[in-house]
């Protein structure tokens, strides 16, 4: 019973990083399911319903862009899943401006997270950390190792801001936080990519001729290859991350920051 012991921390870890992996996952598959139910029951309305919405946020112009990048900042700063964000900028937007705007407003988002946690939430934050040891442990390990770390846990299945909330109470360095954050534009092409592509679907229907689906394959087995590729990476930054939390666990003490 002894033995197994000192392995229980490094299961609990990898269960509690696996839940987290299984809900970034969930607003993706949401996203994909109600496309298929808005399909087979709206049919065409869904379509005129989607188009009435361009319609009003094309009449806005740039002021629609700034209110979507001012809604991205609110919402993921509240936790809110940044893939829901993702999906509608490329449903809404298209890829160019999608991918845009998810940049620049998840960037703002993070250095407005950052500063919270380092101004205003910081000892709310490391109390909250008394009773979450996973989060306790990752903020450990990154203090010893930053900006690898911070790639690391960008790449995780972990909500982006509650990252964001976890560096800036452990007072990493503003430069290499934002530079680590720049890491996640590769899942924002991704999100924005399978909204276009849920919005291409949705306009296609399921009565489409079967030239319709040959020149639709493509798009349904990229956004497919997008998803397998955003579940992988993630798989493989966090066995990284568990690999540097049992390297810091069986070091030295980290040496925290002021």
């Amino acid at each position: 019973m002894d033995a197994d012991e000192p392995a229980t921390p490094q299961a609990e870890r990898r269960r509690q990083l696996l839940g987290g992996e299984l809900r970034a996952i969930v607003p993706l598959a949401l996203a994909v399911l109600l496309v298929v139910v808005a399909v087979i029951v709206l049919g065409r309305e869904a379509e005129r319903h989607l188009q009435t919405i361009e319609a009003t946020i094309a009449g806005l112009g740039m002021w629609g862009r700034v209110a979507f990048v001012g809604l991205l900042v609110v919402g993921t700063s509240m936790l809110v899943p940044e893939s829901l964000f993702g999906l509608v900028a490329g449903a809404l937007f298209g890829l160019g401006w999608g991918i845009g705007l998810l940049l620049v407003g998840n960037l703002i988002a993070a250095a407005l997270q950052y500063g919270l946690a380092r101004r205003l939430l910081h000892a709310r934050i490391q109390r909250a950390l008394e009773t979450r040891p996973l989060l306790r442990s990752i903020q450990s390990a990154v203090i010893r190792d930053e900006l690898r770390l911070q790639v690391l846990l960008r790449l995780t299945p972990l909500n982006p801001a509650l990252i964001s909330y976890l560096l800036g109470a452990a007072g990493v360095r503003f430069a290499g936080f934002m530079l680590a954050s720049l890491v996640l534009l590769s899942h924002y092409a991704i999100e924005a990519y399978i909204g276009h592509a849920g919005k291409q679907w949705l306009s296609r229907g399921f009565a489409g001729t079967r030239e319709d689906w040959q020149h639709g394959l493509p798009i349904y087995a990229a956004t497919a290859v997008g998803v397998l590729a955003i579940i992988l990476v993630s798989k493989a930054a966090h066995r990284a991350v568990l690999r540097a939390i049992a390297e810091n666990s069986a070091g030295p003490a980290a040496t925290r920051k002021p």
